[in-house]
C-alpha cells in the first residue's frame, strides 16, 4: 500500500486545485522557507482526522481555509484528498477488494467538517478504523515533523507506549476494549435500572395478585350464585309444571264427564226422535182409517199444547212480575231511607259549619289577644332590664367621673411643670435637628435602590438563563445517553451478524490463499448476489453451494486449481425468461445459467403443472424449497440464518450506526458547547450575585444611617408636639370633666326618684300581665282542642255522605233496571193473541166431540207416546244443567292453567337473565334437589360475596400483564447478565491478546533498535525498558549510549544525538510494522554532514519496504530522492507545485 497523490483545494496557501504526485518510493519536497512545504504534511495529518487546531499550526479549525491575500479573496471551503494504491491488499475489511482507496475531508467557514471514503460520506471514526493497525494516524510515528523528534525522545513513558502499541497493531484492540468497557458500563446501568423496576414491579404484582385472587373468588362465587339462581328457578318451574300436569289431568277428567253427559243427551234425543216416529206412524194409521178425524184431533192436540205452553210462560212472567214489584218496593224504601239519612247528614254538616267558623273566629281572636299579652309581657320585662341597666350605668359613670376628676387635677399640675422643662428641651432639639443630614442620605438611598433594582433584574435574568441552560444540558445528556444505548445495541447486533457471516465463509485457508494470489481483485458470489425483497431464500437456496465461488468476467485459461476452489463466469448476455428466477436478481449474476434455468414460483400448490408449462428443468419457491418433476429438496437454511438476509441486516445496521455516530458527534459538540455556556452562566451569575450583595450591604448601611437620623428628627418633633398637645388636652379634660360630673349627678338624682316611683307600679302591672297571659293561653288551648274535635267530626260526616252518595247511585241504577225489566214483561203479556186461540180451540173441541168415539183408542196411544216424550224432554233439562256445570268447571281449570303458564313464563324469563338454559340445568340438576335448601345455599353465597367487599375485576388482566412484563424483565436481566459475562470474557481475551502482542512487539523493536542504533551512530548502544510489570499499563523508556559516552538518560544527549536516536527508534518500528508511508519534515536539520550521510543511507535502505516523503533543505538529502516536488510562491500568499523526476532528468542530461 502506498500514497499515490494528494489533491489540495483551498487548503492554507494552496488556494488553486493542486495535485501532489508521489510516483516513487522516495519523494523530496523542496522550496524556500515560508513557501508552504509543511502545509503538505499538515494536509495529510488533517485528512487522517486531526481535530486540534494547535497541531495544525493554527488557532481555529477554520484557519486551514485560505484566508485571502493582497490579490485574492478568501475562499469559503477547503478540501484535501489522499489517494492510496491498495493493490497489495494492506487494507482489510470491506475495502480490501478495492485497488484504489480515496480519503477526503472538506471543511467550510462555519466549522462543519465532512469526511468521504471512496466518494461516499462517512464518519471520522470510519477513517480512524480504516487505518487502525497500519501505523497511520494524525499523531502516529509515520508523521515526523519539526520538533516531533524531541517530543518523541522526551515523551513520557505512557506517550512512548502509544508508538509501540501502534506498531503492535493493538490500538484497534484498545479501541474495542474501550468500547466494550463503555458497553459494560451501560449494561450495568441498565441492569441496575431493570433491577429497580423489577423490584417495584414485584411489589405491584404481589398486590395485584391478592386483588386478582379476590376477583377470581368473586367470579367463582358469582358463577355459583348464577348457577344456584338458575337451579332455583328450574326447581320452581318443575313445581309449576307438576301443578300444570295435574290441572291437565283434571281437565281431561272434566272433559270426559262433559262428553259422557253430551253422549247421554244425544241418546235421549235419539229416543225422542224414535218416539216421535212411532207417534207419526200411529197418526198415519189413524189417517188411513179416519183421516178427517185424525186431522181434527191432531189440530186440537197442537192447540192445546200451544195454550199450555203459553199458560206456563204467563205463570212464569207473573211470578217474575211479582218479584220485580217486591224488589222495586224494597228499593223505594231503601232509597227513601238513604235520602233521609243523606238529608240528616247534610243538616248536621250545615249545623256544624257555623259552629266551626265561630270556634275558629274565637280561636283567632283569643290567639291575637294572647300574642298581645305576651308581647306586653316581653316589653315590660325589657323595660325592667333597661331600667336596672340604666341605674347601674349611671352609678358606674358617677364613680368614674369622681375618679377622673381627681386624676385630671393631678395631671394638670404635672403638665404645668412639664411645659417649663420641655420649653428648654425644645431649643436643644431644634439645634440637633439642624445638624442632621437627612436629605443627603435620602438622595444616596434613592440612587442605591435604582442600582439594586437593575442588578437584581440582571441577576434574575442570569439565573433564568442558567436554569434554561442546565435544563437543556440535562436533556442533551439524556438524548446523548439514549443515542449511545442505541449505538451499543446496534453495534452488538452488527458484531453478532458479522460473526455469523464469518462463520459462513469458506474456512479452507489453502483455497483462500490460492484465490487471493490468482484473483485478488475479483469478488465472490456472496458479495455480488442481490435479490429482490422476499426472494432471498429462493436465490440463496439455489446458490447455497456457490456462495464462496469467485465471479470471473470470462472463462479462465487455466482451470487447474486447488481442491475446494469454486469459479463461475456468467457468460450469457441473454435477458432471462419471464418465469426465470434470474428476474429476481440484480447485477451481473442475473446472467448466470442456473438462475436463468430455474423457475420462480410464488405458490407451491401447482408446482408440477408450472414446470410442465415452462421450459425450466427445476423450480425454487419463495420459501427456498427446490422442486423437480420427480424430486423435492426442502430449504436448507431458515430466514434468520440466510446470508443474504444477514447481509441486508448488516447494511441496515451500518447505515444506522453511521447515522447514530453523526448524531453522537453532533450531540457531543452540543454538550461541550452547552457545558461551556453553563459554566460561563454560573460564573456570571456568581459575579452578579456578589455585586447584588455588595449593593445590598451598602444600601443597608445607608438605610440604617438615614433611619437613625429620621427617627431622631421625628422624636424631637413628636416630643415638642406631645408637650403642647398634652397641656391643651389636660386643661380641656379638666373643664369638661367637671361639667360632666355635675350633669351625671343631676341625672342620677332624677333617675333614682323616677325609679322609686315606678318600681311599685311596674310590679303590679307585671303581675296583672302574667295572670292575663296564663288565662289567654288556657283559653287558647281549649279552643284549639275544640276546633280539632269539630274538624274530625266534619271529616267523618263528609266521608259518610260520600259513601251514602255512592250507595244511592247504585240503588237508583238498580231501580231503573228493574223498572225497565217490568215494562218488558208487561209488554210481552199484551202481545199474546190469547182470544184467537180460545176461539179456535172451542171450534176444535166441538169438532172433536163429534169424532171422540172414533179416535179414543188412537188418542190414548198418542197420549202415551207424548207422555214418554215429555219425560225425555224433562230429562234433557237436567242433562243440560249437568253439561253447563261441566263446562264451568273446565273454564275454571283453563283459567288455572293460564295462571300457571304465566307464572312458568315469568320463571323462565328470570332464568334467561342468568344466561343459562332450562335444558342444560335440568340435565345436570340432582334428583334430590330441594327448593328450600337451594334458597339457603343461595343466601349463603350472596353473604360471602357481600363479605368480599369492593372488588377490582380488572386486577386479573392487570396481574397477568404485570406478570408477563416481569417475566420479560427477568429475561432482560438474564440477557444483560449473559451479555455482561460475554463482554467480560471478551475483555479478558483482548487483554490476553494485547499482552502477547505488546510483549512480542516490544522485544522485536528493542532488538531492531539495538541493531540500528550502532549503524546510525557508528557504535554505541540503545535499549528500551518497561516501567512496570503490568504489560497493559506499563510505560516505555529509552536508554541510549552514543560511542565513547557513559550510560546516561536521553535528556542529556545533544540535539543531533536525540534526532538520530529518534530516527533509530522510528526505523526500528518501521522494520517491524512498516506504515504505508513515512513523512519527514526537516528532521535532518540538526544533523551535520556526516550524520546526514548516515541518515540518508538508512532511509535508502528502509525505502525498499516503506514509501518516504520528506522535506529537506540539505543537498545530500535532496540527491537521495528519486522524485523532487518543488513548492514555490511566485504570487504572494499562494503556493504552487513544480514536480521533477530526477532519474528522467539525469537521463535527459546524459542524452544531451
Amino acid at each position: 500500500m502506498r500514497l499515490k497523490h494528494i489533491k489540495l483545494v483551498g487548503f492554507k496557501s494552496f488556494v488553486d486545485p493542486t495535485k501532489v504526485p508521489f510516483p516513487d518510493q522516495m519523494t523530496c519536497v523542496v522550496g524556500p522557507n515560508g513557501c508552504g512545504k509543511s502545509n503538505v504534511i499538515d494536509a495529510v495529518r488533517w485528512v487522517l482526522g486531526e481535530s486540534s487546531a494547535k497541531n495544525l499550526r493554527g488557532d481555529a479549525m477554520s484557519d486551514v481555509i485560505f484566508n485571502g491575500s493582497s490579490a485574492r479573496k478568501p475562499v469559503s471551503q477547503a478540501s484535501v484528498e489522499l489517494v492510496f494504491d491498495n493493490s497489495s491488499g494492506r487494507i482489510q475489511g470491506e475495502y480490501a477488494a478495492f485497488n484504489e482507496i480515496s480519503v477526503k475531508r472538506l471543511v467550510t467557514r462555519d466549522g462543519q467538517s465532512n469526511y468521504f471514503l471512496n466518494g461516499s460520506r462517512c464518519r471520522r471514526r470510519d477513517i480512524t478504523d480504516l487505518f487502525l493497525g497500519t501505523g497511520l494516524g494524525p499523531r502516529s510515528y509515520a508523521i515526523i515533523e519539526q520538533g516531533m523528534i524531541s517530543r518523541l525522545i522526551e515523551s513520557r513513558p505512557q506517550e512512548l507506549r502509544v508508538f509501540i502499541e501502534e506498531a503492535a497493531g493493538i490500538s484497534k484492540y484498545k479501541e474495542r476494549r474501550k468500547e466494550t468497557e463503555n458497553r459494560m458500563l451501560h449494561t450495568r446501568e441498565n441492569l441496575e435500572r431493570l433491577s429497580d423496576v423489577r423490584e417495584e414491579l414485584g411489589q405491584q404484582l404481589e398486590k395485584l395478585e391478592r386483588q386478582a385472587a379476590a376477583a377470581i373468588r368473586y367470579k367463582e362465587l358469582k358463577a355459583s350464585e348464577r348457577r344456584f339462581k338458575g337451579e332455583l328457578q328450574a326447581l320452581r318451574w318443575l313445581k309449576l309444571d307438576n301443578q300444570r300436569q295435574q290441572l291437565q289431568a283434571q281437565y281431561a277428567e272434566q272433559q270426559t264427564e262433559l262428553e259422557r253427559w253430551q253422549a247421554q243427551q244425544s241418546g235421549d234425543e235419539l229416543g225422542a226422535i224414535e218416539l216421535k216416529e212411532q207417534a207419526e206412524e200411529a197418526r198415519d194409521k189413524v189417517e188411513q182409517s179416519q183421516e178427517k178425524m185424525f186431522s181434527v184431533g191432531n189440530e186440537i192436540t197442537r192447540i192445546e199444547q200451544t195454550l199450555k205452553h203459553q199458560q206456563e210462560l204467563k205463570e212464569q212472567r207473573s211470578q217474575r212480575q211479582q218479584q220485580l214489584n217486591e224488589e222495586i218496593e224494597q228499593l223505594n224504601e231503601q232509597l227513601a231511607d238513604d235520602r233521609l239519612q243523606r238529608e240528616q247528614l247534610e243538616e248536621q254538616q250545615l249545623m256544624l259549619e257555623p259552629q266551626l267558623e265561630q270556634v275558629e273566629e274565637q280561636l283567632e281572636r283569643v290567639s291575637e289577644q294572647s300574642q298581645q299579652a305576651n308581647e306586653q309581657w316581653r316589653q315590660w320585662q325589657q323595660q325592667q332590664r333597661q331600667h336596672q341597666q340604666q341605674q347601674r350605668d349611671v352609678e358606674k359613670q358617677r364613680q368614674q367621673a369622681q375618679l377622673k376628676l381627681q386624676e385630671l387635677k393631678q395631671s394638670q399640675q404635672y403638665a404645668l411643670q412639664q411645659v417649663e422643662q420641655l420649653h428648654s428641651r425644645q431649643q436643644d432639639l431644634q439645634q440637633q435637628e439642624q445638624a442632621l443630614s437627612v436629605d443627603e442620605n435620602e438622595q444616596a438611598l434613592v440612587e442605591l435602590k435604582r442600582q439594586l433594582e437593575q442588578e437584581e433584574t440582571w441577576y434574575q435574568h442570569s439565573k433564568d438563563q442558567l436554569q434554561k441552560l442546565q435544563q437543556a444540558f440535562k436533556e442533551q445528556q439524556e438524548q446523548h445517553r439514549q443515542t449511545q444505548q442505541q449505538q451499543d445495541k446496534a453495534q452488538a447486533q452488527l458484531t453478532a451478524i458479522e460473526q455469523l457471516l464469518e462463520g459462513k465463509q469458506n474456512n479452507d485457508s489453502r483455497s483462500e490463499r490460492w484465490i487471493q494470489e490468482k484473483y485478488p481483485d475479483n469478488l465472490k458470489v456472496r458479495e455480488l448476489l442481490q435479490a429482490e425483497s422476499g426472494w432471498e431464500m429462493a436465490v440463496e437456496q439455489l446458490a447455497y453451494d456457490w456462495l464462496d465461488a469467485v465471479v470471473l468476467e470470462q472463462a479462465p485459461e487455466d482451470t487447474q486449481a486447488v481442491s475446494g476452489v469454486k469459479l463461475i463466469w456468467p457468460a450469457s448476455a441473454q435477458e432471462p425468461e419471464s418465469w426465470s428466477l434470474a428476474n429476481k436478481v440484480k447485477g451481473p449474476l442475473r446472467y448466470w445459467a442456473p438462475l436463468q434455468q430455474c423457475l420462480a414460483i410464488d405458490q407451491e400448490a401447482s408446482v408440477r403443472q408450472q414446470l410442465q408449462q415452462s421450459e425450466a428443468s427445476f423450480a425454487v419457491s419463495k420459501a427456498g424449497n427446490w422442486y423437480w418433476q420427480d424430486g423435492f429438496i426442502a430449504a436448507r437454511v431458515d430466514e434468520d440464518n440466510s446470508v443474504l438476509h444477514l447481509q441486508t441486516q448488516r447494511q441496515k445496521l451500518l447505515e444506522q450506526l453511521e447515522s447514530l455516530a453523526a448524531r453522537l458527534s453532533e450531540s457531543e459538540a452540543q454538550l461541550e458547547q452547552t457545558q461551556t455556556k453553563v459554566e460561563q452562566a454560573q460564573e456570571q451569575l456568581e459575579q452578579v450575585q456578589e455585586q447584588v450583595q455588595q449593593t445590598r450591604n451598602q444600601q443597608g448601611k445607608v438605610e440604617e444611617r438615614l433611619q437613625w437620623n429620621m427617627q431622631q428628627a421625628e422624636q424631637i418633633q413628636q416630643q415638642l408636639a406631645n408637650v403642647q398637645d398634652k397641656q391643651q388636652e389636660q386643661q380641656l379634660h379638666a373643664e369638661s370633666s367637671a361639667e360632666q360630673q355635675q350633669q351625671i349627678e343631676m341625672q342620677l338624682e332624677e333617675f333614682e326618684s323616677m325609679l322609686e316611683q315606678t318600681e311599685q307600679v311596674d310590679e303590679d302591672f307585671g303581675e296583672q300581665l302574667e295572670s292575663k297571659v296564663r288565662a289567654e293561653d288556657e283559653q287558647l288551648q281549649q279552643l284549639r282542642s275544640q276546633q280539632q274535635q269539630m274538624t274530625l267530626q266534619q271529616q267523618n260526616l263528609q266521608a259518610q255522605a260520600a259513601q251514602l252518595q255512592k250507595l244511592l247511585q247504585r240503588s237508583e241504577q238498580r231501580y231503573q233496571q228493574l223498572l225497565q225489566e217490568r215494562s218488558e214483561q208487561q209488554a210481552a203479556d199484551t202481545d199474546e193473541n190469547q182470544d184467537a186461540l180460545d176461539e179456535r180451540l172451542t171450534e176444535l173441541l166441538d169438532k172433536r166431540g163429534e169424532v171422540a168415539e172414533q179416535l179414543q183408542e188412537q188418542r190414548q196411544q198418542l197420549s202415551r207416546l207424548e207422555h214418554d216424550l215429555q219425560q225425555i224432554t224433562q230429562g234433557q233439562s237436567a242433562i243440560q244443567s249437568k253439561i253447563g256445570q261441566a263446562k264451568e268447571a273446565m273454564q275454571t281449570t283453563e283459567i288455572e292453567q293460564v295462571k300457571l303458564q304465566e307464572r312458568s313464563q315469568a320463571v323462565l324469563e328470570t332464568l334467561a337473565e342468568t344466561g343459562l338454559t332450562l335444558k342444560s340445568i335440568l340435565e345436570e340438576l340432582s334428583s334430590e334437589a330441594d327448593e328450600k335448601q337451594w334458597q339457603q345455599d343461595l343466601e349463603s353465597i350472596q353473604s360471602k360475596i357481600k363479605r368480599l367487599g369492593a372488588i377490582n375485576l380488572a386486577a386479573i388482566d392487570e396481574a397477568e400483564a404485570q406478570r408477563e412484563r416481569k417475566q420479560y424483565l427477568d429475561q432482560q436481566v438474564d440477557d444483560l447478565s449473559s451479555a455482561l459475562e460475554t463482554l467480560e470474557a471478551a475483555i479478558r481475551k483482548i487483554d490476553k491478546e494485547t499482552r502477547h502482542r505488546f510483549k512480542t512487539t516490544f522485544d522485536a523493536i528493542n532488538h531492531d533498535l539495538q541493531i540500528l542504533f550502532p549503524k546510525v551512530f557508528g557504535g554505541g548502544s540503545a535499549t528500551l525498558e518497561l516501567t512496570d510489570d503490568d504489560l497493559l499499563e506499563t510505560g516505555v523508556t529509552i536508554m541510549a549510549r552514543p560511542p565513547g559516552k557513559k550510560n546516561s538518560t536521553i535528556h542529556l544527549l545533544s540535539g543531533g544525538e536525540k534526532a538520530l536516536t529518534a530516527l533509530s527508534l522510528v526505523f526500528a518500528i518501521f522494520r517491524l510494522n512498516p506504515a504505508p508511508f513515512c513523512l519527514l519534515d526537516e528532521v535532518d536539520a540538526p544533523l551535520d554532514d556526516a550524520n546526514v550521510g548516515r541518515f540518508c543511507r538508512l532511509v535508502s535502505e528502509m525505502s525498499e519496504s516503506v514509501q518516504f516523503i520528506y522535506i529537506s533543505h540539505n543537498k545530500v538529502a535532496m540527491e537521495m530522492a528519486t522524485h523532487l516536488a518543488g513548492v514555490t510562491m511566485q504570487e504572494a500568499g499562494v503556493s504552487r507545485l513544480v514536480a521533477v523526476d530526477v532519474e528522467q532528468a539525469v537521463a535527459m542530461t546524459d542524452a544531451g
